[in-house]
């Protein structure tokens, strides 16, 4: 049986906000970047030194988030760091698990306590004020373990998914970049001696087997659009997946993508035209920003935001995804707009790319398959490791739910 407790976030933590020192991007812009430099929500930058060292929790003090809540309002961090003045650090006093008190403070609605329209802002005394009703320190321990022992899991399949990812782009880069492709006798190409031809509509030596040509030589290019929003007969559940930006904004990290926030209905597809592009289509945002990409993992849709490349040239989507993202410094250098920067179709059909022989590329394809396929499980496993832990999260807390009934 759990007991539960009354407390304030200042009877059962530490704060440290008077440690913690802003530096400016000028300060920032010649040092070392060796230590994570935070804001409000997440590293954004890297610095010569550190304030903290140890287990610690941020919280936000300023920005939307802590209105929509759309992301953690507190995150964990371990090890040697340095906070700006966005963020709030605590951490728990004896008697209280520092990780037991960072999931529960993601579960609370932080609105009522947030002050300023323009600029919502937590204070240090209304952080301080808010009431807990937390386990015994034996119970928080319990759980806490068992919820970190979950992401912890996740963190492991995220760094075995870089490593994977960084080997599938050292072929590429090692093929297509410098051309030490497999020869004929299975050979680096060009450190071997083979020959080079200077290519006039590249401006530089490719391969003399290899020509040139555009993005649209790989793939065929697609853009999407939006049903009306004001049908509601236009989306529905368990439609077709319809994918904007902000769906793979959430979703970075991560290569591969199923669906998003909404689905589409026949109504939906019918009245704006959109088109179903099959498995192992490559999406890549075209505004708002530029560059975000995934691959499908199903048949799916986007809104207009998108620019995608199905595979039905002859090329598989794993060589696809890489040279496009190769040619990601011409294709935002290509795009225009006052508001904000967006590339066309159109001009994405002219960005000139060096076109390899096919049987290279398939080659290619077969030696990353495997790499691809187990990123895809990683991130499938990811996605239910976190369900559970969301599922169980709140049970956890509650008292509806027993560390030992899991």
């Amino acid at each position: 049986m759990n007991d539960f407790y009354d407390y304030t976030v200042q009877d059962v933590t530490d704060n440290f906000d008077s440690v913690r020192v802003p530096l400016s991007s000028k300060q920032r812009a010649n040092i070392e970047k060796i230590y994570p430099y935070y804001g409000a929500q997440n590293i954004i930058d890297y610095v010569d030194d550190y304030l903290f060292d140890g287990e610690y929790i941020l919280v936000a003090e300023d920005g939307e988030n802590l209105n929509s809540q759309n992301s953690k309002v507190c995150n964990l961090v371990n090890g040697q760091f340095w906070v700006n003045n966005h963020a709030h650090i605590i951490r728990a006093k004896e008697g209280h698990n520092t990780k037991y008190l960072c999931y529960y403070l993601n579960l609370l609605n932080f609105k009522p306590f947030v002050t300023g329209s323009a600029q919502p802002k937590l204070t240090k005394d209304n952080l301080n004020n808010i009431p807990l009703k937390l386990h015994s320190e034996i119970h928080q321990n319990s759980i806490a373990g068992i919820l970190s022992g979950l992401d912890k899991k996740i963190e492991l399949n995220n760094k075995i998914n870089t490593e994977l990812e960084a080997m599938a782009k050292l072929i590429y880069d090692y093929w297509f970049v410098q051309f030490d492709f497999p020869d004929a006798n299975g050979k680096p190409y060009k450190s071997s001696g083979g020959k080079m031809v200077y290519n006039e509509a590249l401006k530089r030596e490719i391969p003399e087997v290899w020509g040139n040509g555009t993005l649209n030589d790989i793939g065929e290019i697609v853009g999407g659009s939006t049903p009306s929003t004001k049908k509601a007969e236009n989306f529905t559940e368990h439609g077709m997946p319809w994918i904007t930006p902000k769906d793979l904004s959430l979703n970075v990290g991560n290569k591969f993508i199923t669906r998003g926030g909404v689905d589409v209905s026949d109504e939906g597809i019918k009245s704006a035209s959109l088109k179903v592009y099959p498995k192992n289509t490559v999406l890549m945002s075209s505004r708002a920003p530029i560059g975000y990409m995934a691959i499908a993992c199903d048949e799916l849709t986007t809104n207009q935001g998108f620019k995608s490349f199905i595979a039905n040239k002859g090329f598989a989507s794993n060589y696809i995804f890489y040279t496009v993202k190769n040619s990601m410094k011409a294709i935002v250098q290509y795009s225009s707009g006052s508001t904000f920067k967006e590339v066309s179709g159109s001009v994405l059909k002219t960005v000139k790319i060096c076109l390899p022989k096919t049987d290279t590329t398939n080659l290619y394809s077969e030696k990353v398959g495997s790499i691809f396929k187990r990123q895809n499980l990683l991130e499938i496993e990811n996605k239910k490791l976190s369900e559970l832990r969301d599922w169980l999260l709140p049970m956890l807390m509650n008292g509806q739910v027993t560390v030992k009934d899991t």
